[in-house]
């Protein structure tokens, strides 16, 4: 061997630093990766904009990109455009079906007092009487205040806890939190798209030469898994809430409930088959309004609304997922769904927002680092 050549070899483990032990490095890194997330869990508050801005900035960065290409439009431009799009639509559509769907949420609210108040009566259980006093109380807000009620229980869903404890709550108080986070979300979101390519291009800079063009492959391959499977799915979500509405709506399958339903429907099939529990509900509630005893109608119970779920299902399964998702992350539907309800469990919206990126890229880091490491240690021992 040439004396060069011992030059390069690399020293001992034990006369190394410690971060140049590859394990104990890695285990570094990933120590620092939870750290960084228990951080953000802590000032949830405050990172959740930040978080649902810079994924919109994501989403829509490859049509930033199309108008600066193809119709030389500035960014600021096109952001600005989106940004109006978003905001116009938005308050359209709540002013349309904003008051539909209080009113069937009391309705629900109502529905579900009453059926607790008789199975309490029945069999005279105390937790189901405490349960009917909290929906009562629930009726009870909504129908004095709607506004404020949706208000509260809007950020008591996004900070993911049952109070208001957080930091920026206590010091803000409720509404100004949600007038906060509905200015914070579009300035943040403007600001990252416009400066979205040089963000990634400083990113690009931090990362060593000699790791560059793995490092990069890498990111590529989680950038092209995790774009395939949101902006596909939520495409697909968006689409599939609007066909669940109406296939339920009262022109067609008659289901109580059936904006709720159609949207729940919808936003519960950004999750493989999680659907089927917005049609189980619409089985339920058509059953307990017609009535199971006597009075059962098959075809309107369990036909007509069965019917407008496999087709909705149908479109989805054979056109619109091919069509727009295209690629998947390479997860198994049981790992999504496990995924998804441990991140929505331990951080709320925080946790649902990070929790399938971080799945997609734990399972490509395996695959293209881990995995290798331990052929390559199996094979010398």
């Amino acid at each position: 061997m040439l004396p060069g050549d011992q030059r390069l070899k690399s020293p001992p483990w034990h006369q190394r630093h410690l971060w140049q032990i590859v394990p104990v490095r890695d285990v570094l890194w990933i120590l620092l990766g939870v750290f960084l997330l228990w951080f953000g869990y802590q000032l949830r508050a405050i990172f959740i904009p930040l978080l649902l801005a810079f994924a919109l900035a994501y989403l829509f960065d490859p049509l930033f990109r199309w108008g600066e290409r193809y119709y030389k439009l500035p960014r600021p431009v096109t952001i600005s455009l989106i940004l109006i799009l978003l905001v116009v639509g938005g308050m359209s559509l709540l002013a349309w079906l904003g008051p539909e769907l209080l009113k069937q949420f009391a309705e629900l609210l109502r529905g579900l007092t009453h059926y607790l108040q008789i199975l309490t009566l029945k069999y005279d259980l105390d937790p189901l009487r405490t349960l009917e006093t909290q929906l009562g109380k629930w009726v009870q807000r909504m129908e004095e205040n709607p506004v404020r009620f949706v208000i509260e229980n809007t950020e008591i869903l996004l900070t993911g806890t049952t109070q208001a404890v957080t930091v920026v709550g206590r010091v803000l108080g409720t509404t100004t939190y949600m007038g906060a986070m509905i200015l914070l979300v579009p300035f943040y979101f403007f600001f990252i798209a416009w400066h979205f390519g040089s963000i990634m291009d400083k990113i690009k800079g931090l990362i060593p030469v000699k790791k560059k063009e793995q490092t990069l492959a890498i990111a590529k391959e989680m950038d092209e898994a995790v774009a395939a499977f949101f902006r596909g799915r939520l495409v697909v979500s968006l689409i599939t809430a609007g066909l669940f509405s109406i296939s339920w709506s009262p022109l067609l399958a008659d289901v109580p409930y059936w904006l709720i339903l159609g949207i729940s429907g919808g936003l519960l099939n950004f999750i493989p088959y999680a659907a089927a529990l917005a049609w189980l509900a619409a089985l339920i509630f058509k059953g307990l309004e017609i009535g199971f005893g006597n009075g059962f109608q098959l075809w309107a119970v369990i036909i007509w609304p069965s019917l407008a779920y496999g087709i909705v299902q149908f479109i989805d399964g054979w056109l619109l997922t091919p069509w727009i998702q295209g690629r998947n992350l390479n997860l198994s539907t049981i790992t999504v769904i496990i995924v998804v309800l441990i991140g929505g469990t331990v951080g709320g919206i925080y946790g649902l927002l990070l929790c399938i990126p971080i799945a997609a890229c734990a399972k490509i880091l395996f695959t293209e680092l881990i995995l290798p490491r331990l052929h390559q240690w199996a094979e010398e021992h």
